[in-house]
């Protein structure tokens, strides 16, 4: 079973444990007390878990609402009209709540993911504008296109030799590519590389063939930062070259 099964299982599960912990203090607090203790339940689950556990959870929640906290107990019957409306609506709350859970943990990633994105960019061109050498500003584009793009290799081919590769666009496009996969609704990298132009005043100084680690996907934000690093590069490349022909 994968990680995330054993996750959805473990969360779905919670409920149960947590409605038997409960029995003890059905007669001292109300129902829709107890129904509350439970949508925490839930809400943690769609926040850890996602969508599918929120929604796992909600549903054994009820459940274990009814079996547990309403009279007859032990029974999937409820004799109480309060109880029934409580119980449904334990499962709605739960199922909708669990989902503002999920959005608003991807809001919170994807504004991680953005920040992250830009800082990168900005140490590279941090060094550009400090007159690093090429070479390590080079090696830290490298690094930092490594990490961003999920590659299992970076490649630098210095001139303006064509390549076989697909091509990453100045928009974050990809063309000449003959497949396309996604991963978590991104566009993946296609396996057999992509390349990556490096300019310097709208000419070709080299490029950058990047090779994908598995079938991870690639945000357009990363992909044109990608291309913002590359600019970096050809800044570095094109002032060491232009210091060389001023000399």
């Amino acid at each position: 079973m994968e990680p995330d099964s054993w996750l959805v299982l473990a969360f779905g599960i919670a409920p149960i444990a947590v409605a038997g912990a409960l029995v003890s203090l059905r007669d001292e607090l109300v129902s829709t007390n107890l129904a509350l203790i439970l949508v925490v339940v839930v809400v943690l689950a769609a926040a850890v878990g996602g969508r599918l556990a929120g929604a796992v959870t909600a549903v054994t929640a009820a459940l274990s609402f009814d079996f547990f906290l309403t009279k007859p107990y032990l029974s999937l019957h409820i004799s109480s009209a309060d109880d029934v409306e409580t119980t449904v609506l334990l499962l709605v709350v739960g199922l909708i709540v669990g989902q503002v859970a999920v959005l608003s943990s991807r809001h919170r990633m994807a504004a991680e993911r953005g920040r992250s994105e830009i800082g990168r960019m900005a140490r590279v061109a941090d060094m550009v504008a400090r007159g690093e050498d090429p070479a390590d500003v080079l090696l830290a584009a490298q690094a930092e296109l490594t990490e961003l793009l999920d590659l299992d290799d970076c490649r630098f081919d210095a001139g303006s030799s064509g390549s076989e590769l697909s091509r990453l666009e100045r928009t974050g496009a990809i063309t000449g590519a003959t497949t396309w996969r996604f991963s978590g609704g991104e566009l993946a990298l296609p396996a057999a590389g992509v390349s990556l132009p490096v300019l310097y005043q709208g000419h070709p100084v080299g490029q950058f063939a990047l090779y994908p680690t598995g079938h991870a996907g690639a945000s357009l934000e990363a992909r044109v930062v990608a291309v913002a690093i590359a600019d970096q590069v050809g800044a570095a490349l094109g002032a060491r070259a232009g210091g060389r022909t001023d000399g």
